[in-house]
């Protein structure tokens, strides 16, 4: 029976987090599946989904994680997935990528967000960015998102336009056919 678990692990950004992290699950005989692994400003983060044929217990697998946590400095989290939390959205809507861009002000993520749940357009990933230096600061976030079918996109479009323009950043919304990695 294939098990699948998600691990988080948080630290201060240097080399060898993924090789160490990897490398546990290399030991244990575990298939990667999903992940995504990024810094931000000095800290790493690691989100992966993995599998394993053989029957591995919760606490084997915490004590497989303790030396590269203690070794590099990582808070690890482990969560066995259930068969219904491995399982893909069905129908899940029309790819789309949403840009926003313009001067760093508190409220962006919230305000796009909001007005996403708001017509219930699932968000996928997230990407932001805050560049420093300038004497305004300048913000991009990048969404993709899939939009429910039955939602007309011009007229969302004009709305999520006129929110940019309320917050005084440029939006942009295009539909993407291929995924993103």
């Amino acid at each position: 029976m294939t098990r699948r678990w998600i691990v988080t692990a948080l630290g201060k950004d240097r080399p060898g987090i993924v090789a160490g992290v990897t490398k546990v699950l290399y030991q244990l005989g575990c298939n990667l599946e999903d992940s995504a692994m990024t810094r931000l400003e000095s800290e790493f983060a690691i989100m992966l989904i993995f599998s394993t044929g053989r029957r591995i217990s919760p606490l084997r697998l915490r004590q497989a994680f303790l030396a590269i946590e203690r070794r590099l400095q990582l808070v690890v989290h482990l969560k066995p997935l259930s068969s219904a939390e491995t399982r893909a959205p069905r129908g899940a809507g029309n790819r789309h990528l949403i840009s926003v861009y313009g001067g760093d002000r508190p409220g962006i993520v919230f305000r796009v967000a909001e007005l996403l749940a708001r017509h219930r357009i699932n968000v996928t990933d997230v990407h932001t960015h805050r560049s420093r230096g300038a004497a305004r600061s300048l913000y991009l976030m990048l969404l993709e998102v899939e939009i429910p079918p039955r939602l007309a996109v011009p007229a969302f479009e004009r709305r999520l336009k006129g929110l940019g323009k309320r917050l005084g950043v440029q939006v942009s919304l295009r539909a993407s056919e291929t995924e993103v990695l």
